[in-house]
């Protein structure tokens, strides 16, 4: 082993000591069970730790153990995902846990393999249970994790030979020992102190070894990408009909398993093509009761700006593509976090307007 690399661990070793005196108090951490440190590092993927503490204490308490949720059913997983977003990393949980339930007796696996053949765990997630959960020095390779490594070593490349040159280094440098709590500090290093912008340097425990620091490069490394943004403008058809809502279920697609509210590209038809859609969705007879306030929704590469218009249909025809729900049982069906914000603005409009009646 070259004296290079020693010295690296000897710096790394600090990691271990500065993570348990200054550790965040999260939930998950209090009794990391294969299941808990499963569902929290789904729930942490493209969400702020901060977010994401409600919602891992909420399942918890409606699912306690991996059998609670193999018995669920969809519409109570999405619900209760309802404003983490990314929906497929839900059902996958749920796919994933009956798998277990069926195939290994209920019992997560601990081999990397069969970890990762399952639904929604990747490399990353799997590498997770096997460390933090089974004790495994398995390093865990999150974006926060690529940046401390690439700011310590001084390495710009960003590509597939530059994320294999992480891992390799990784490896030679997490301890048999508590891999576990070696890799949850890497990631709290890069999630507290080392930012992606204005990095707390003279707070770190690898400051000793970071060529960034000596170079004063944090500022170049890792560099950053630009995010292709698409903008689009939909107005929102509410529909009413004796205290109901009609919604229409999305059977595929971006937003498989939520329930939407019907929508238009506002393309400059302006009330001429949404009256034609009326009448040919709904039925003749209707009124425009109010427009609700103006809403953003960024999703993947999309920022949608929404225009919800509120319409009481007197006599609706037939239509399969949707169902008329009771208005007082619409938090039974998992929406789009957005279109729960509107739907509570409806709720606030109608029972301000009933309350002036």
């Amino acid at each position: 082993m070259s004296e290079k690399l020693l010295l690296r661990r000897e710096i790394f070793k600090n990691i271990l000591p500065w993570f348990y005196k200054r550790k965040r108090d999260l939930p998950w951490r209090r009794n990391p069970t294969p299941y808990s440190v499963w569902i929290s590092e789904i729930m942490l993927q493209q969400t702020a730790v901060k977010a994401v503490v409600p919602y891992y204490l909420r399942w918890m308490k409606r699912f306690p153990s991996l059998s609670s949720l193999a018995r669920s059913r969809e519409r109570d997983i999405l619900t209760l995902w309802e404003g983490l977003g990314y929906y497929s990393r839900a059902r996958s949980v749920l796919k994933a846990s009956r798998i277990i339930q069926k195939k290994y007796k209920g019992r997560i696996p601990d081999e990397y393999s069969t970890l990762s053949s399952l639904p929604g765990i990747g490399p990353y997630t799997a590498s997770a249970i096997l460390s933090i959960a089974y004790g495994e020095p398995c390093p865990v390779i999150d974006a926060n994790v690529k940046r401390v490594i690439q700011r310590f070593l001084g390495f710009r490349s960003r590509d597939r030979k530059g994320e294999k040159s992480i891992r390799g280094f990784l490896e030679q440098v997490i301890p048999v020992k508590e891999p576990g709590s070696f890799n949850e500090a890497l990631m709290e290093l890069g999630q507290t102190v080392c930012l992606v912008e204005s990095p707390l340097c003279h707070h770190c425990p690898l400051k000793k070894g970071c060529v960034c620091l000596r170079k004063n490069l944090q500022q170049v490394i890792p560099g950053r990408r630009e995010k292709l943004v698409i903008k689009k403008k939909t107005t929102l058809l509410i529909f009413l009909h004796r205290k109901k809502i009609f919604l229409m279920p999305k059977e595929k697609g971006l937003f498989k398993g939520l329930w939407l509210i019907p929508g238009l590209p506002r393309n400059g038809n302006g009330s001429r093509g949404i009256e034609s859609y009326i009448r040919r969705e709904m039925g003749e007879a209707f009124s425009l009761s109010t427009r609700l306030p103006e809403q953003v929704h960024h999703y993947t590469k999309y920022q949608e700006r929404l225009y919800p218009l509120v319409y009481y249909i007197k006599k609706p025809k037939q239509n399969p593509s949707g169902r008329w729900i009771p208005l007082k049982n619409q938090r039974r069906y998992p929406l789009p976090s957005v279109y729960r914000r509107i739907l509570n603005d409806l709720c606030a409009f109608l029972d301000l307007y009933h309350g002036r009646k």
